[in-house]
C-alpha cells in the first residue's frame, strides 16, 4: 500500500494530499474549498486539495472528504461491474455469430 503525501503551501494556504498513485489527474470541485483529484483514466480518487485550510474545521472537513471519496469509489466499482457485464454479453454474441462459425 502506498503512503499518502501531505504538503502544505503556507504562502498560498493550500493543503495538498496525494495518495501516491502515478496517474495523470484532474480536479473536480466538491465545494468552494475542496478539490477532489481524480485519475484521468480510472476516475478513481488520487488525492485532494483544501483551499484555505486554516479557516476550516479540519476534522469535520476530513470526515466529509472521506465520505465523498468512499461514495466515488462505490460509484466507479458499480460502473466497472456494469462494463464487465456488457463485455461478457458482447463476447457471447460474437460466439453465436454464424458468419464467424467457420473462420480460422
Amino acid at each position: 500500500m502506498k503512503k499518502p503525501t501531505i504538503d502544505y503551501d503556507k504562502e498560498a494556504d493550500v493543503l495538498y494530499v496525494s495518495f501516491g498513485i502515478d496517474e495523470p489527474s484532474y480536479c473536480e470541485p466538491l465545494n468552494s474549498f475542496v478539490l477532489l483529484e481524480l485519475g484521468a483514466f480510472t476516475r478513481q480518487p488520487t488525492g485532494f486539495r483544501v483551499i484555505r485550510p486554516r479557516k476550516r474545521d479540519i476534522n469535520k472537513m476530513t470526515v466529509k472528504v472521506g465520505k465523498i471519496i468512499q461514495r466515488r469509489i462505490k460509484t466507479v466499482e458499480k460502473e466497472l461491474q456494469d462494463r464487465e457485464e456488457v463485455v461478457k454479453n458482447a463476447i457471447k454474441q460474437i460466439g453465436q455469430m454464424k458468419e464467424l462459425a467457420n473462420v480460422g
